[in-house]
This record gives structure tokens, sequence and C-alpha cells, in this order.
């Protein structure tokens, strides 16, 4: 026998060893299924507001308009963009300067809407709204110095990228 002839049977088995692995590679089986997911959004927590007198400019006198400071605490795992600043319905303004100054604090507020005031996730920010509060010529003489207190209600969006 020819050695070319003895190698014929191994080859022929090498090679039937090849196509058989193959076709059970090509015929593995697949499978697909559908059905429901799920996801759960939060609910949005309220911001916080706080004391930012100690942060607030002497910008306000007869006449004049000037800011607003406000410490907004967002506890939420978003970012917040405040829309809107207003005075609260039936909000009074009052003063640390006692009685006189707390009956004719002469200071207005005025809404602000359109604002774009972003505070960022889980933080606490002290903001300045510009030209939300006014002075007339009816303060008291007393509100000279006056750090005046401004209830107000603000609006936030969600202000995720």
């Amino acid at each position: 026998m020819k050695p070319w002839t003895r190698k014929k049977p191994l080859l022929a088995a090498g090679a039937i060893a090849l196509i058989a692995s193959t076709a059970v590679a090509v015929a593995a089986w697949q499978t697909s299924g559908s059905g429901p997911a799920y996801a759960k959004a939060q609910t949005a927590a309220p911001l916080t507001l706080g004391d930012a007198s100690a942060s607030t400019s002497a910008d306000l006198y007869p006449g004049a308009t000037g800011a607003l400071t406000i410490k907004i605490t967002n506890p939420n795992p978003f970012p917040v963009k405040v829309t809107t600043v207003a005075l609260q319905t039936g909000g009074v303004v009052t003063s640390n300067k006692g009685a006189a100054c707390d009956a004719s604090t002469g200071v207005s507020v005025s809404a602000q809407t359109g604002l774009a005031i972003a505070v960022s996730a889980s933080t606490t920010a002290t903001v300045i709204v510009p030209n939300a509060a006014s002075m007339s010529n009816a303060s008291d003489n007393s509100c000279q110095g006056a750090v005046f207190t401004v209830p107000v209600d603000v609006t936030a969006v969600s202000n995720a990228s």
C-alpha cells in the first residue's frame, strides 16, 4: 500500500469531523420572546426656601427697584430650573426693623416669569432675582437699613440634559 493511500481514510475522517462540527454550530437553536418590561419614575420633592438675609444686597431706597435673594434647596436627584418667582397669595412683606417699618414698608414684588435659574441636583443655592422688588415713597423712615422678608412662591421644572 502506498503511503498516500493510508492517509486518505484519515483525511476523509478529518473532513467529516470538520463538516459535522460546522453543522452543529449552524444547527444551534435560536429563540426569542416578547412581553412587558418596567421602569418607574420618581416623585419630585418640593423645593425648600431658606433664610438668605446674610447674602442680601442693600439696593432698595424710595423709588428704586432691587433684587430678591432666595436660598433654594433642591432635594431631588435631578437639576431644576426656576421659571417663576412671585409673592405668595396674601403674602405680607415684613422687616427686621419692627412695627413702624412693617406697617408701611413700601416694598412690593412683581411676579418674575420666564426665568431660567438653574439649581443643581441635591444642592442648596443662593440665587439672585434682579429687579423683582421695588420700594415706594410710602416707606417709613425707620425702614432705612432694613432687611425685608418677602414670602414668595417659586415654580421650577426639571432641567436634566
